[in-house]
């Protein structure tokens, strides 16, 4: 499964009045019900379209999710031609079709609002989460892998 998956707003809360603690690596700790909701997931194929994904190489990535517990088959992160104003929407919809995902192999993780914009097919596979929680359950994802269609 090709799992979109954003950091702020998802792994942590994007909540300005709260801290987020860091972990000994410098980069955040991840809430521990976002990573059951994660694990959830079989055969995660993580792909980042995190405004942070290009902070780290894939090797840092990977020891980073590996330290949080999370299970995950391989990272990649969605590349971009460094175009600005482009919305995450547009990065993701690019994306599936570069890579010529179908539909049905992807789940998207994400708080940006712009995911409501994507064509049915593909909104239909988001889990579009409040900023100020974060993914604080694995109901959706559920949802979303018990109405694949074959």
């Amino acid at each position: 499964m090709k799992v979109f998956l954003d950091i702020d707003g998802v792994m942590v809360h994007a909540n300005p009045h709260r801290s987020i603690e860091l972990e000994d690596d410098g980069f955040y700790r991840f809430d521990f019900k976002a990573i059951s909701a994660i694990n959830s997931i079989d055969n995660a194929e993580i792909i980042l379209s995190t405004s942070h994904r290009h902070r780290f190489t894939i090797h840092e990535w990977e020891k980073i999710f590996k330290k949080r517990d999370i299970h995950f088959i391989s990272i990649s992160i969605i590349e971009t031609e460094n175009l600005y104003n482009v919305s995450r929407r547009e990065e993701i919809e690019r994306w599936v079709e570069i890579k010529h995902y179908s539909v049905n192999e992807i789940i998207i993780i994400d708080d940006d609002k712009s995911l409501n914009g994507l064509p049915k097919p593909l909104k239909d596979r988001v889990v579009l989460t409040s900023p100020y929680r974060g993914l604080d359950d694995d109901y959706e994802i559920k949802k979303i892998l018990e109405n694949r269609a074959y």
